[in-house]
């Protein structure tokens, strides 16, 4: 192996050394946001607001490593093409290079419009069909729970009623809000 690497020439192995390298750090940054560890900076803004693209959203360590991996690959692919000359070698890098940036940044921006506020509204459960998960006392005496749905998400709460004392089981409807629990009662017939 060591033959073959001192028999290709220097900028063929300055080009392959950068591009496994790059390549590894690509696998591994892929790696771990598949598993959610890293976010790079795609939540830098704090407000929420959508400021639209910002030059300071080019330069970041995930489009380096995608621009050395499409630098480096693509110079070897030209340099195999016949184009020894260090300034084709460069130029074909740098298109690919460039190709890979903004690949990866269409992909990222992609999916940014994906994310979305995951906090629950809790006054979208008004009017909601609930069932008692721990026994309610009547007429606000104790807190027991409900299970709702809320936006698509099937949630439990802390409950009380005006009315009866509800079992559990119970089917009720959720008529408004106590602060953070639910003020629920018998359905409406």
């Amino acid at each position: 192996m060591t033959e073959w690497f001192d028999s290709l020439s220097g900028i063929e192995q300055f080009l392959l050394s950068t591009g496994v390298f790059s390549t590894l750090v690509f696998v591994i940054q892929f790696g771990l946001s598949m598993f959610g560890i890293s976010d790079d900076d795609s939540d830098a803004d704090s407000d929420g607001s959508d400021s639209g693209f910002a030059l300071g959203d080019a330069f970041t360590i995930r489009n380096g490593v995608s621009f050395l991996m499409g630098f480096s690959w693509g110079g070897l692919m030209a340099y195999d093409w016949g184009l020894t000359h260090t300034l084709f070698v460069a130029s074909v890098g740098f298109l690919v290079g460039s190709f890979f940036v903004g690949v990866n940044m269409l992909l990222l921006f992609g999916m940014s419009m994906l994310k979305h506020q995951g906090n629950i509204r809790l006054e979208n459960a008004i009017g909601e069909e609930a069932r008692v998960t721990l026994s309610i006392p009547r007429c606000r005496t104790g807190v027991g729970k409900a299970m709702v749905s809320v936006q698509g998400r099937l949630k439990e709460y802390h409950a009380v009623t005006d009315g009866k004392a509800l079992s559990r089981n119970t089917a009720v409807t959720v008529l408004e809000l106590s602060g953070s629990q639910l003020v629920v009662g018998a359905p409406p017939r």
